[in-house]
This record gives structure tokens, C-alpha cells and sequence, in this order.
């Protein structure tokens, strides 16, 4: 009985809703709201902490679509001065979907559908000038579209902008201006501009635990794997194996090594190679290279009868 009702608990534990001290409402600052004039791109961050491009390839602009529109049938809508079937056609010329990719047109529909005030036609529209596709590079001019796609009210834009002055790529580096355009891109519903709000806020814990949090409510994959790992050093290994489950759920593939790792160690859980073998496989097959070596060093042991020590530089991230 003992033992069934400790099963029921642990259960409870794993699978029950967030609670409520663990849920943030996104706080408004009014001095977020209107950002400086400046502005753009997103990635890195000083002194080894991980700040949060977007999810998916650097070189791949925000998607602006679906659309059962034809490009003859696009075309002749942005004639029509509409900025959105502008921007979707811009859209399509810089991914080559459906058309021969070309930069140029790229850049010349995007402008159009900005200077409709599309704000994600502007955002795209700096991604062309941040890495010099169909255009001269210039930083500048990056910062310039995505400062008008953050004003718009674009989140993407915002979280763009903040990488920028934290490269100080086209503006002084400054991560005081960079933090407040996380700020207003998480206000925004942007998870990849909390959890970099969460890695310029590293010298306040519970700041940053805050932000880190909401951005994993926000379906960012990175901030789901730390959260995991601030539970995992409380040793609270079922909420640290709920975190990162949904970091590998959403493609990240962090969190997916970092499930291998529990049921590799026995932590919280039976030690289960097979399982730990299983979300390894997936860590690998998301281009992680630890996940990848793991997954070779357990399939060499042939049916998992010899306990392997893990590599220590894992949990090292």
C-alpha cells in the first residue's frame, strides 16, 4: 500500500500542471514599451553565456505565410499596394519556395511590404542587410528595419535588435539597451528574448530564474533545459526530467541528451541504457555531438550489459 501510494505521488509530480508560483505573468514596464531608435540581429552574448537566436537556421528568415495565393496572383496584389501579399512574395524569393531564389527581388518586395508597415517584411528585410544577401552588408541599415519592426510591435524584431547591441553590431555594444529590447520583446511573447533577458539578468538568481521560466512557457527549448538544470541541481530530478522532456520536444537537442543523461545515471529513475540510448539516438539525430558519441559508446556495449561511466564534460553545460 506503502509503495502504491508513493507510486501515485511520484506520478502526480511528473505529470501535473505547472503550479501557480511556478507561472509568471510577463511584467509590463512602461519604460520598455518605446525603445530607442536602434536596432538589430540575434545570437551570441559575453563571457560564454548562451543568448537565443530564434529557433532554426541563422540564414532563414521569419516565415510570412501560408499562402494559397499563386505568385502571379501575389504579384499582381502587391501592385495592388497590398504590403502583405508584398511581403509574402519577398518571403518567397528569399527562401526559393515555389520560384528561383533571388535576393533582389527578395529585398525589393520586402521594402515595398515595409514600407506598407509590415513589420515582419521589415524584420526580414534587416536579415538581408545583417548577412549581405542581395544587398551590400551593412549593420547599419539592419539596425535601421528591425528598430522599425521592434517599434511596430514586432517581437522578433525587438530580440533582434538586443543581439545587435550585444555584438555591437551597426550600434555601440551596450547591454543595458540590449537587455531592454529583451525586455520588450519577452513582453511581447518573444521566449527567445526572455531567455536572453534571463542571461543579462545572471548577476539576480531569481530574476533570472523568472525569465528563464517564462521563456520555456514560451516554448523556447533552451530555457526549458536550464530550468531542468536548476531542479537538477536540487536534486528534484522528476520536475528536472519534466523541463528537459520539453526541451527535446521542441527540437532542442540539449534537453534531449540531458533526458539520456537521467536514465544513464539512474537519477530520480531506474537506470534504463535503453531509454537513455533512446533519447541519445534523438539528441544525435538533432546534430548533437555528445548525444551522438553517447549513443555510439552504449550501441557498442551490445544489449547494454556493462554499466559505462558518462563523459563528465556533459554535464558540464
Amino acid at each position: 500500500m506503502k509503495k502504491l501510494l508513493l507510486l501515485v505521488v511520484l506520478t502526480f509530480e511528473l505529470y501535473a500542471p505547472y503550479p501557480a508560483y511556478e507561472r509568471y505573468d510577463t511584467p509590463v514596464h512602461p519604460s520598455y514599451i518605446a525603445p530607442s531608435p536602434s536596432g538589430v540581429h540575434v545570437l551570441r552574448v559575453p563571457a560564454g553565456a548562451e543568448l537565443r537566436r530564434r529557433p532554426g537556421t541563422i540564414f532563414v528568415p521569419e516565415k510570412i505565410g501560408p499562402t494559397s495565393l499563386s505568385v502571379t496572383e501575389l504579384e499582381r496584389s502587391c501592385k495592388l499596394n497590398d504590403g502583405v501579399g508584398c511581403a509574402k512574395l519577398g518571403y518567397l524569393y528569399h527562401t526559393g519556395e515555389g520560384v528561383k531564389q533571388d535576393y533582389t527581388k527578395a529585398k525589393e518586395y520586402y521594402s515595398k511590404g515595409c514600407y506598407a508597415n509590415v513589420s515582419v517584411s521589415c524584420n526580414n528585410l534587416g536579415e538581408l542587410y545583417l548577412y549581405g544577401e542581395g544587398v551590400t552588408q551593412d549593420y547599419s541599415e539592419a539596425r535601421k528595419y528591425y528598430s522599425k519592426a521592434c517599434q511596430d510591435g514586432y517581437n522578433i524584431g525587438c530580440t533582434n535588435l538586443g543581439i545587435l547591441y550585444i555584438e555591437g553590431k551597426g550600434v555601440k555594444q551596450d547591454s543595458s539597451e540590449a537587455k531592454k529590447y529583451f525586455a520588450r520583446s519577452c513582453i511581447l511573447s518573444d521566449g527567445s528574448g526572455c531567455t536572453n533577458l534571463s542571461v543579462l539578468s545572471s548577476k539576480n538568481p531569481s530574476e533570472a530564474e523568472k525569465y528563464t521560466r517564462m521563456g520555456c512557457e514560451l516554448n523556447d527549448g533552451l530555457a526549458c533545459w536550464k530550468l531542468g538544470d536548476l531542479y537538477r541541481t536540487k536534486e528534484k530530478y522528476l520536475k528536472a526530467k519534466r523541463y528537459f522532456d520539453k526541451a527535446c520536444e521542441l527540437s532542442d537537442s540539449i534537453g534531449c541528451r540531458k533526458v539520456g543523461d537521467l536514465y544513464l545515471n539512474g537519477k530520480g529513475f531506474v537506470q534504463d541504457y535503453s531509454e537513455a540510448k533512446k533519447y541519445y539516438m534523438k539528441a544525435c539525430d538533432l546534430n548533437d555531438s555528445l548525444g551522438c558519441k553517447q549513443y555510439k559508446e552504449l550501441e557498442a556495449e551490445d544489449g547494454f550489459s556493462i554499466e559505462i561511466s558518462p563523459d563528465e564534460n556533459i554535464k558540464s553545460e
